[in-house]
Formats: C-alpha cells, structure tokens, sequence
C-alpha cells in the first residue's frame, strides 16, 4: 500500500509538470462522474490514475437533474461540501402531467432529508473532475484515447495498454497500466472497440432540447411562479406525456440558475411524420413547444436562447459486456435508457464506486479476480435492466432480463423501492413495479405519498 500511494503522489507531481506518465494502476477514459468519482475512490484507495478527458472543463453535458441519492456517493468522495457551497437549485420534488391528470411527488415524504438538485452540468462535472486531481489522480484534458491492447489483460499480472493522443496533434503515445476504466459516456471507446453495444428495439426515441431564458415554472404548490422567484420558492421538476406518444413521448421541464432546460422524448417515426423537409429542427422544436397548453404558459414570457438546440438519435443501447480481463464500463459507456427517472448520474456514481471497490479486490485477491468482475457485472447490468423496465410503458415478466430487474429490485432499500414506485406511478408505469417487487401490496402504501395537482386556469 505504501507503494501505491507514493506513486499515486508521484502521479500528481507528473500532473502539475504537464507530463503523462509512462506507467499507472488504473487508466479513466472521461471526466464526467463515473469516470472522476472512480478516480478519487481509486487513488483513495491508495492506487496510482492517471484520467483521459476528450474536452476541457467546463465543456457541456446534459442530464440536469439530479436525485438525493447522489449525496451519498459524494460524501464518498469528500466532494459535498465543494458540490453545496457552489449553491445549485434544490429542486422541490416533481410534478407531473400525464393523460390529463396531474400529480406530484416530494422526496421529503419519502424519508429523504437532502435535496434533490438541479445543476449545470458544465459545473458539476467540473467541480467532481477538480476533487479527482486534488485526491491525486493524474488530469489530462484534451486528450483522446484511441484504444487499448488488453491481450496480455487476463495474464498473471494483468498488463494493459492504451494508446492516447492530444486533440490536435496527429502522433499517438501509449501508457502502461492494469486495468483501464471506460467512462467515456456515450462515445463509450472501449465497448466500441470491442463490439459491445447493443441498439436497444423497445426504445427506438430521438430527443430534442433546448434552452430558455425567463420561463416560469411549477412549484410544489401547484402554483406557477416567475423565473425571478426560483431561490425563494424552489422548482419542481416538470414531466408531461405528449399526446401523440401513446404513452411514449414526454418533455422535461428543468428550471437552472439562470436558464431553463426544455427537452422533449419521441419515437423517430413520430419526428419524420411531422417534420417537413424544408423545416428547421429549431422551428419544428419551437413549434412543438407552442402546441403544449401548459408549457405555453410557463413560455409565456421567455425567449428561447438561439443555437441552443440539439438533438440525439437511437440514445438506448446496452453492452452485452460490463467488465472483463483488464477493463470495466461505467455509467453511460456501459449502458442507457430512457431518462425519465432521472437515474442516470446516479447510475454513474454508483457504477463508479463499485468499480472501485472491485478494482481494489483484483489486485488484492488475484486468484479470484473473474469471480469480482462477475458480481461486478452482475449488480450493473441488473440495475440498467430495473432502470429499463421502470422506462417501459409496458414490461413482460418473461422478458429476458425480467430477472435481472427484480435482482436489482432486491439491492433497493424499501424508501428507493418506494419513490420508485410512486415515480412509475404518476406515468401509468406501476405494472412494471408489481411485476419486480416482492411485495406489491405493501409498496402500494407509497400510492399516498403521490397529490394531485390543481394547476389554476389563469
């Protein structure tokens, strides 16, 4: 252990010298929150990192609201203190609009007492990826990883190889490691490389969001309240079906410090139906937005911020493969659905603590090194198949990963098991809840935690 840590101190010497080093323990692909929580846990644990971020900090994400789960795994990383002074929007809890009715859920009721957030994602990230070089992990921002030689992986000592370039510059160089950790989000470099991903059919969507300056926003009151209001009153999130989803399509409604983040969920074939060729993303999105009565009204006096618009295609995809000799995936390199829950980060942190703890494991327990990556790949993909299946208008209880859902149902403490259910059943989702849980009947106690809302005419 000594070892580990003077070189983990070497490595951040080598940091502040702008130099990458020739050789580490754990190389981290991405500076989003998998990637830098798995680098504080790591050097924590007394192990050498060096981690590969493609942008520079501050760089855009999306994903900004965030559930009170994620304190946890920020005590962890003796991050939230850092993550409170920056002073996000604590958000009230949700409200949602779906197939006429409208109703809302605080997590206050559920037994949680620290706030859900809402953040910018630009300095979230950024404050998690400066906590990562502070514990002594080795930043190297702007600097893509083309791939890893991992056929030496699965020998006694576990060698890996990763071959890095600095944007820009057209020579590549390699680094010398054990294991390599992909966090790399969607770009997911290693389970590319390895042909892992896997398109997911049930969820053939497209997202198209926006930003908005000035917009008003719901309350848990039911009340709607100008933009000027946001720190005396807190937002809740707002989720609404749109009607020609079948129960598919949704928006999202995230209130930030100083815009507001709109997105909307939809089948693509719903997108090419209704968008003329000659029609710009922008306005077709503006134009959705308009047809949306209540959205209408919180865009009452708001102005949409020009080229903000973005859009994603064919978002859900698996890995077939979540660890193996010399490698693990983390957060959305391993996996991603539907965001209507808001897992998503949480998911990330999660998979990066776990990760941790397994890497810790191999190199302590050599010999039993595929039993650790196998729970390791067990408890992940059980948890995408739960996020899965509570993302499902509908959901089979002979469904291949039916098992592995109602496996990760059992990970759950009663008071997640029942915000989630009360969560499913403001969007006619609790069928997939009952199919999973043990006890259906008593979880159905959370259906009174769940008000409905009188949104006023005018």
């Amino acid at each position: 252990m000594a070892k580990r840590q003077a070189a983990a101190r070497a490595a951040q010497r080598s940091s502040s010298m702008n130099a990458v080093p020739d050789s580490c323990d754990v190389v981290v692909i991405g500076g989003g929150p998998a990637g830098s929580l798995a680098a504080t846990y790591l050097t924590g644990k007394g192990y050498s990192v060096v981690l590969f971020e493609r942008q520079k900090h501050p760089r855009y994400q999306v994903g900004e609201s965030l559930l009170p789960d994620v304190w946890k795994y920020c005590d962890a990383a003796g991050v939230s203190d850092a993550i409170a002074a920056e002073g996000f929007l604590r958000k009230a809890g949700g409200s949602v609009d779906w197939n006429g009715e409208m109703r809302r859920l605080s997590f206050g009721d559920f037994g949680y007492t620290r706030p859900a957030l809402h953040v910018e994602r630009d300095r979230f990230d950024s404050i998690l990826l400066e906590r990562a070089r502070a514990s002594g992990a080795w930043i190297g921002e702007e600097i893509a990883v083309l791939e890893a030689d991992l056929s030496r992986a699965g020998d006694n000592e576990s060698e890996v190889s990763v071959s890095y370039r600095p944007v820009g510059e057209a020579s590549a160089s390699r680094i010398r490691c054990r294991y390599v950790v992909d966090a790399s989000g969607q770009t997911g470099v290693i389970g590319r490389q390895l042909g892992l991903r896997v398109f997911d059919e049930g969820f053939r969507f497209m997202s198209v969001w926006g930003y908005f300056a000035n917009s008003s926003y719901l309350a848990a009151d039911g009340l709607i309240y100008p933009a000027q209001s946001v720190r005396q009153v807190p937002p809740t999130t707002y989720v609404s079906a749109l009607p020609q989803g079948d129960g598919w399509a949704w928006l999202w409604h995230i209130m930030l410090r100083e815009t507001t983040s709109i997105g909307l969920v939809i089948p693509k074939a719903w997108a090419s139906e209704t968008k003329g060729s000659a029609e710009s993303w922008e306005a077709w999105y503006l134009k959705q937005c308009r047809a949306l009565p209540l959205l209408q009204r919180l865009l009452a006096d708001a102005t949409f911020c020009e080229g903000s618009l973005r859009l994603v295609r064919n978002y859900s995809y698996r890995s077939s493969q979540v660890a193996g000799p010399g490698f693990f995936l983390l957060g959305d390199a391993a996996g991603f659905v539907d965001p209507i829950f808001s897992v998503g980060v949480v998911f990330s942190m999660y998979s990066a603590y776990a990760a941790a703890h397994t890497i810790d494991r191999c190199f302590r327990q050599r010999a039993r090194r595929d039993e650790h990556r196998s729970i390791f790949s067990s408890q992940v993909q059980a948890r995408l198949e739960l996020s899965r299946s509570l993302a499902l208008p509908y959901y089979q209880a002979t469904d291949a990963g039916h098992a592995r859902a109602r496996e990760a149902m059992g990970f759950s403490s009663m008071q997640a098991q029942a915000l989630m259910y009360a969560a499913s059943l403001l969007t006619d989702r609790s069928g997939n809840f009952d199919s999973m849980a043990d006890s259906p009947h008593a979880h159905r106690a959370a259906a009174e935690r769940v008000r409905p809302l009188n949104i006023p005419l005018e």
